[in-house]
């Protein structure tokens, strides 16, 4: 007769260490930009993007922001962002020059986790520091490695009539998940820039449903306007492009302001939709910078015209 005796493993193996694979966190590194011993101002002017604010005047019309939605890597990523410029070199850590958002604030969805926001308040830099060129640097470290952007270059200057004719400046307000990019699930996160370019007002879109009666006569059922705009730009660059190509035209909502005292109308956050990039200009030999054309029409189309039968 065979005696059984059972041991008690007290060290046992887990099973995943012979599994054929394991599944394990996936990280995207930050992109790092290519070194180049080379400087494109021989050739053409910096390119600054323009920001007002008035000391004076409480109306959002007259006050710019600008905004930072930054991914991080990792759990254990952190960011450090910095405000240079004017003699400054200052680190964002709390709303003193704006809304600063820590890891962790955003909580709508896991991806949102990792996420560190800022929105920048040019008036409280204004009366801070006071006009001049400005910028953000942005410095994440992964795995105890930095990587490190900069944003445009801002000039920061007080509101005047003079100053900011002939420029426009569109909000676009985020929501869901953009594919291979943010998730701005719930968030109605406001991206705002101010480019130097032109609204050309179209002529409105006419909708007509109508029937004919027995008599041979034309009788209207429901009819239909809808504004309709093109909006180009002057010369930007591609960081500044491809705000309006990539995240900007699927923005749940746009507001466009345009500061042309000539122009046949002006609006103040008029909600729009962008319909067409029609064209683009650059490719320039030797000028980095290139300019767009979009189509728009009005966001709210309600010039309606019914008729009860």
């Amino acid at each position: 007769m065979a005696i059984i005796t059972e041991n008690t493993n007290n060290s046992p193996m887990f099973q995943a260490v012979l599994a054929d694979s394991q599944e394990s966190p996936f990280i995207v590194l930050p992109p790092v930009g290519t070194a180049i011993d080379f400087c494109v101002c021989d050739y053409e002017c910096q390119y600054f993007n323009n920001v007002f604010a008035d000391l004076l005047s409480t109306d959002d019309f007259k006050n710019d922001k600008s905004s930072f939605l930054i991914g991080l890597a990792a759990d254990s990523s952190t960011l450090e962002i910095r405000l240079i410029g004017n003699g400054q070199d200052i680190v964002i850590s709390d709303n003193t020059f704006g809304e600063y958002f820590a890891k962790g604030t955003f909580t709508n969805t896991e991806n949102q986790l990792n996420y560190v926001g800022f929105i920048a308040d040019w008036k409280k830099i204004l009366t801070a520091f006071g006009g001049g060129v400005y910028y953000f640097t942005f410095t994440g470290t992964v795995f105890n490695r930095d990587f490190v952007t900069e944003s445009v270059k801002y000039r920061l200057s007080t509101y005047n009539e003079t100053r900011v004719l002939k420029t426009l400046r569109l909000r676009f307000e985020q929501n869901g998940l953009i594919e291979n990019g943010l998730d701005y699930t719930g968030l109605n996160w406001i991206t705002e820039v101010r480019i130097e370019g032109s609204l050309r007002y179209n002529a409105p879109t006419l909708t007509l449903d109508n029937y004919q009666n027995s008599g041979r006569t034309i009788k209207q059922i429901q009819d239909k306007t809808v504004k309709n705009f093109e909006i180009e730009t002057n010369l930007i660059p591609s960081t500044i492009g491809n705000l309006f190509t990539n995240d900007g035209v699927l923005a749940n909502n746009i507001f466009l302001s345009n500061y042309d005292w000539f122009a046949y109308e002006r609006y103040v956050d008029f909600p729009i939709i962008i319909t067409e990039i029609t064209d683009f200009k650059g490719n320039y030999r030797l000028n980095s910078l290139a300019s767009f054309i979009f189509k728009a029409e009005e966001r709210t189309q309600n010039n309606v015209k019914r008729n009860v039968q």
